[in-house]
Order: structure tokens, then sequence, then C-alpha cells
């Protein structure tokens, strides 16, 4: 099991499922061919604001002023087979804002790539115009997720209803509703016990669910999941060149106590990073970038 890799006999499941912070996804930050087309996708397509025009960036958000992601100019197109990107997820508030985003999503003839029923979640999955996994979802009420003893939450890939999703709409789409957050990211990796220890370890994330050999989901709090990683890119694959068209960065946010712990244990194992004014910058083990910023 990918717990017992370490030959550590305290790791066993009740103990990687237990997250010892309480940090969070925030925002995904992407490099891209044509930044000022793939913001204009976002807000027309999306309901993202454009909440501030940079030299260096577009960034976009919900009306209220939540960042949910930050575009840049690539320097190079995207490598095939990388680590990095496999989709970025938005949790809407309710069933009724997913049913309303799907019926505008139809009517303005956006293609899908999927939608999934998990068990904890309902979900809706797309590309950008420069190929970025898109996940739009809701939790479903917590009282019928398969949380097991162990801490595990159980998932499944079945057919969405959409057309219960369709009839729980209330009112028209137009933006993204307040309280849409970023749920979590999901990675393409090439080593998943590389990936736990790093997150479980160093960031603090417990492990909420295991897909076999191919991809495992990981969480703080109440969440299914924060973070997904999969090998479906390869096995012992690394991230492309910097600059590259794809995830520039994952955005993490914690809290004071969280962001000391984490420096910390960083600092204890001799992992590099660079630090700025409540901010930290590294890359996981798949040489991706996340930055964790003092929410």
């Amino acid at each position: 099991m990918l717990w017992g890799q370490k030959g550590d006999d305290t790791m066993n499941i009740e103990t990687v499922t237990q997250a010892s912070t309480a940090i969070e996804t925030s925002a995904v930050q992407l490099n891209a061919m044509n930044p000022e087309k793939l913001a204009n996708f976002y807000q027309v397509n999306m309901g993202m604001t454009l909440l501030e025009q940079r030299d260096d960036a577009f960034v976009l958000g919900t009306a209220t002023g939540r960042v949910l992601l930050e575009l840049y100019q690539a320097d190079s197109y995207k490598e095939a087979n990388k680590a990095g990107l496999y989709h970025f997820a938005l949790l809407l508030p309710s069933r009724a804002d997913l049913g309303a985003i799907l019926r505008y999503l139809l009517e303005r003839g956006v293609e899908l790539t999927g939608a999934s029923d998990h068990g904890y979640s309902e979900a809706l999955y797309l590309d950008d115009p420069e190929g970025n996994g898109i996940e739009i979802y809701a939790d479903k009420d917590r009282s019928v997720w398969d949380i097991q003893d162990n801490g595990l939450i159980a998932g499944v890939v079945e057919p969405m209803d959409a057309e219960g999703v369709l009839a729980s709409a209330q009112d028209a789409f137009a933006d993204l509703p307040e309280g849409t957050v970023m749920g979590h990211i999901h990675l393409h990796v090439g080593d998943l016990a590389q990936t736990l220890a790093f997150y479980h370890e160093i960031l603090g994330l417990g492990l909420k669910y295991v897909m076999g050999q191919q991809a495992l989901f990981m969480a703080t709090g109440a969440s299914h999941h924060h973070l997904g990683a999969n090998l479906w890119n390869g096995v012992d694959i690394k991230a492309g060149a910097e600059g590259s068209q794809g995830l520039r960065a994952s955005i993490w946010q914690a809290n004071a106590e969280d962001f000391a712990r984490i420096k910390a244990r960083l600092d204890e194992e001799g992992y590099a990073y660079q630090e700025e004014p409540k901010q930290i910058a590294l890359v996981d083990p798949a040489g991706t970038r996340l930055l964790i910023q003092v929410a």
C-alpha cells in the first residue's frame, strides 16, 4: 500500500488519513500562449470577473473579489506527457448553481468532456481553448458521503443525473455565484508515494482515497479532497520547462500557525524554498511549483 512504502510502522492508514494543518487550495496560475484571449474565454463562458489587468498577468475571480485564476504569458508550447495540471476545480455553493451553469454552457454550445456523480459531489468537466482541464462541481450533503471509520472518503465515478441537475436551477446564470471557491487541484505526477509523503508530511494534508495504484486524493478539514494526483501521463515524469504553457503554480492558503509549521518542516527536511513576506514558493517532488500564502 502507498502509505506503507516508507517502511515506517507508525505510518498506518489511520495516521495518514489525518490532516495536521488546515491549509486549502486558493487559486491557480496558468501560463498561456494568448493570455488575453484565454481571459476572455473565462469571462464569457465561465462567468469570471476580470479583477485586475497587470503588465504581466490577467487576474480573474468572482465579482465579490475572490481571486481564482491568474494568467501569464507562456514562453513555449506545452510539452506532452509531463507532470502538471490535470484539472483545476471550481466548487459552487449549491446544486442549483451547478444546474444554472450547466444550462448556460449548453446554451452557448460549450463542449463538455464529462459529467459525473462521485458520490460526494456532482461534477462537470471541460477544457479551455489551450487545453487546461476544468472541473465545475457542487458537493452533496455530507450525510450521504461514504466516510469510513479509518478516515477515508470513498468516491465513485458514475453518470451524473443531468436532468435532475438542470431541474434544480432556480435563476439564469450570469456570473460565478458568491461563495465559489477553488475547491481542489488535480495533478499529473510521476510517483504517488513521493506525492503522498510530501503533501502529508510537509503540507499536512490527510489521505482521503486511493484509486488502485493510479491516483490518490488528499484534503484537510471536512473536504473529500483539495488535491488529486494521478499517474495517467506516465511514471517518473517531471514538469515541463519553466515558463511553458500550462500550470505555472497552484496557490494554497494557510493560517499563520500552519504557515510557520510548514516552514519549520521544510527547514527540518532541508527542502529548498524561496520566502517572501507572507509567502513561500517551492516545487513538489514532480517539479510542479506551488505558492503557500498566509490567508
